[in-house]
């Protein structure tokens, strides 16, 4: 297997982590829309949707869409061992980002921003692994004999998107604070165009002849008129809305630019299925964008609380399927044409759904909009079902030995019973009968999945050094929580951790134990 592909099948487990809880996130927020009472648990809606934009936008989709360049390094022959190193450290400091800042919302450290809502200072902490990316990128550089103009261009990217990141992020003078109302439409403009490099890197990625880009004023006019854009708002006046509505349609001449450059490079559905359905895409909100920025059109479509399916596409289609583009070329046995096909039916159906029940919400046409939110959580719900069976599918191992299977209870019990009761520990622990304060439960749930981690690990490496650890570990926290409860500082809730712990451990040293 090669280089990157290698790398990325080892990091799909914990990227699909990410993407699984996003999706989950939204789904609760889905569901607590027609009724479900989440305030005793951290995903309450304003949690829940916060979860679920910042994992969609910072989490498995970005993670996948950073390994683009890589990918064409690998394909003209100059990725090495010690790019990819760098780049496994460039995921371990974004994943302990994706987990911090998981917490940080789920807490309710949230600022209430639709595409930015985790606490500022977490910037840091991508900057930081912006480093290694630029290292892998800096030794890839090293072995062209010419470097070509997309390399260079990809090498001043990444060093300024750090920079970039620390100084558009802040909560004082940065850009996400000062363009939360009106419509932007030159925002919109600017948005579009950084797509429009990504699109070029992935059609000569999967490029089945030679390529050589044409019609560069399609994409030089659009970027002058974001230029000019800036310059107006900034140093000028604040655009008025039949300036922003010129911007905005300078985006209708990327259509023919992306149709052009799919031709030449002879890509075709057959050949990137993830990639045309992205375009498609592209294409169906550019058109609907610039439709919906007609006043009367859009007083009707935004007038409303709810999302409209224009994001649902631009994000859930657009964006995420660039991302899938490349796994489908890396890893074409697992990413496979018909999940792409699923994937923008159920897209396109939500979508829909939002929609109609947007322009109800608006006085649009009578009609009650519950159904249709019922019938968003069901679309959601198929979707998370996909991408577990994806999961599953990346993930399904052999159990052949009662070692494993102890194992597989001791994940299933630890990791998934923490993450349960961390998400709405505060609403069964009172259905229980024991008390809930709020504080150390929280740390005593995260040691849990810790120890569900341990096993984890137990069923792909080394099971019995594995098993006593995670059984040393058991009687220690056993020992402790019995000790508390005789002493009468703590309730039954740790006489039945101590029972169950201890039993765990037991079970292994006396049964299990030198059986191979």
């Amino acid at each position: 297997m090669a280089l990157l592909n290698k790398f990325i099948n080892d990091e799909l487990p914990l990227a699909f982590l990410w993407l699984i809880l996003g999706l989950f996130a939204g789904l609760v927020y889905a569901v607590e829309m027609v009724g479900l009472d989440g305030s005793m648990t951290l995903l309450s809606p304003e949690r829940a949707r916060s979860l679920h934009i910042s994992q969609m936008l910072y989490g498995f989709f970005p993670l996948i869409l950073s390994l683009l360049p890589f990918a064409l390094f690998q394909k003209e022959g100059v990725l090495s061992e010690t790019a990819i190193g760098h780049l496994r450290r460039y995921f371990v400091v974004w994943n302990l980002f994706l987990l911090t800042m998981t917490m940080a919302l789920l807490f309710g450290n949230i600022r209430g921003l639709p595409f930015y809502d985790f606490p500022y200072q977490l910037n840091f902490l991508l900057a930081f692994s912006g480093l290694f990316y630029l290292l892998a990128l800096v030794d890839a550089l090293r072995r062209y004999e010419k470097r070509p103009l997309w390399v260079n261009v990809s090498l001043v990217a990444v060093i300024a998107a750090p920079i970039a990141l620390v100084v558009l992020m802040n909560p004082d003078y940065g850009q996400v604070e000062q363009t939360l109302v009106g419509p932007h439409g030159d925002n919109t403009l600017g948005m579009s165009f950084t797509l429009i490099p990504i699109y070029y890197l992935l059609i000569k990625l999967v490029a089945t002849q030679e390529f050589k880009p044409r019609w560069h004023w399609l994409w030089i006019v659009p970027l002058a008129g974001y230029a000019l854009s800036l310059i107006i708002r900034n140093f000028f006046h604040s655009l008025s809305y039949s300036e922003e509505w010129f911007f905005q349609y300078l985006t209708l001449l990327y259509l023919p630019l992306l149709w052009v450059w799919l031709r030449d490079a002879g890509v075709s559905f057959k050949t990137n299925p993830y990639l045309i359905l992205s375009i498609g895409a592209f294409i169906f909100v550019d058109l609907q964008g610039n439709f919906l920025f007609i006043p009367e059109i859009r007083a009707l479509i935004h007038r409303n609380d709810l999302v409209v399916g224009h994001a649902h596409i631009a994000m859930g289609l657009g964006v995420a399927f660039m991302a899938l583009a490349i796994l489908h070329h890396l890893l074409p046995n697992l990413f496979r044409r018909v999940y792409a096909v699923i994937w923008t039916v159920l897209m396109a159906l939500m979508a829909l759904v939002l929609t109609i029940a947007g322009i109800i919400e608006a006085g649009g046409f009578s009609g009650v909009v519950e159904p249709f939110l019922s019938l968003r959580a069901f679309i959601g719900a198929l979707l998370v079902g996909m991408v577990l069976w994806i999961t599953y599918e990346r993930l399904r191992f052999r159990l052949d030995s009662p070692l494993k299977f102890y194992h597989l209870s001791g994940f299933l019990s630890d990791a998934g019973g923490g993450v349960i009761l961390i998400l709405g520990g505060a609403a069964l622990f009172p259905l229980l009968g024991f008390s809930f304060s709020g504080t150390y439960e929280y740390i005593v749930f995260a040691f849990m999945i810790g120890t569900g981690l341990m096993h984890w690990y137990g069923i792909h490496s080394d099971p019995h050094r594995f098993a006593e650890l995670s059984a040393s570990v058991r009687v220690l926290c056993a020992s402790v929580f019995a000790a508390l409860y005789m002493a009468g500082a703590m309730d039954g809730i740790a006489l039945l951790v101590a029972f169950y712990d201890g039993l765990f451990a037991l079970f292994y040293w006396l049964v299990l134990r030198g059986k191979e």
